[in-house]
């Protein structure tokens, strides 16, 4: 339908945060939660104030902040799925680390084992791993446990080291690294 007098001034997208799901990311296969929006495309025209012309449901994965749209044939699930923040708290002390399921740690982290913050830079993790090894190094250790102390470091350092790894680590304990700041227009 076409209104010859009125004429377009801009069209806006508004999101409206309604609560968060569990999932699994189709882009990082990253599992945990997604925050979940009501997505409006709103115009604005010159005799009429603002009029929104179409809506859809929106999940976010907090990993590597890819957006995707619920078809909306799925669109009643979604939504029967939202948790809000204490209900997602919950669930994600239950679940464990990652939100994906898998069971959690039962012992140190490879960045406690390591010695250094999950921010570290490769050197700092380089220099921890050697400063251990000679401590726990099988040849220079009477201690029984050294050799299973030094299979760990090893390990940590493997994973550590290697940047896919350490990502793919970081994620599964549920550290995901700060995406860059997004504009509203950017939606």
């Amino acid at each position: 339908m076409v209104m010859p007098l009125l004429y377009g001034l801009g069209a806006r997208d508004f999101l409206e945060p309604l609560g968060f799901v569990l999932a699994t990311c189709q882009k990082c296969r990253t599992s945990g939660p997604f925050s979940v929006y009501q997505a409006k495309r709103k115009i604005t025209l010159y005799a009429i104030p603002t009029v929104s012309f179409r809506e859809q449901l929106v999940i976010e994965c907090r990993s590597c902040t890819q957006r995707f749209a619920v078809p909306p044939e799925m669109r009643t699930e979604f939504l029967g799925a939202l948790l809000d923040e204490a209900a997602l708290a919950a669930r994600m002390r239950q679940v464990g680390p990652g939100g994906n399921g898998a069971a959690a740690a039962t012992g140190p982290t490879f960045y406690q084992t390591l010695q250094v913050d999950i921010a570290a830079d490769p050197e700092v993790i380089e220099a921890a791993f050697r400063r251990l090894a000679m401590k726990y190094h099988p040849d220079r250790s009477a201690d029984p446990a050294a050799p299973d102390k030094m299979r760990r470091l090893l390990e940590a350092k493997e994973c550590l080291s290697n940047p896919a790894k350490r990502l793919a680590y970081d994620r599964w304990l549920g550290i995901a690294p700060r995406p860059p700041a997004m504009r509203p227009d950017d939606v």
